[in-house]
């Protein structure tokens, strides 16, 4: 069995260099690629906050994160 690269992504500059990096290097080596998104922003501020806040749920938040890295880790790669 492959063992995945793995690769921590949020909204930074600096996860946007790691995505390529782990994106070229996944594809290099022909091995698969595991995009991962944590957060514990409701954890501690509370759905209600959120909601009042009107943010996003954390759920949907993490959601777009990953369909984003996972954009960007496509382009022009297998």
């Amino acid at each position: 069995m492959l063992m995945p690269i793995v690769v921590g992504v949020d909204r930074s500059a600096c996860s946007s260099g790691a995505i390529d990096w782990a994106a070229d290097e996944a594809a290099l080596h022909g091995l698969p690629l595991c995009l991962v998104y944590a957060c514990l922003w409701e954890r501690y501020e509370g759905p209600a906050f959120m909601e009042s806040a009107g943010v996003a749920s954390e759920r949907l938040l993490a959601q777009a994160i990953i369909d984003r890295a996972t954009e960007r880790a496509q382009q022009g790669r297998p």
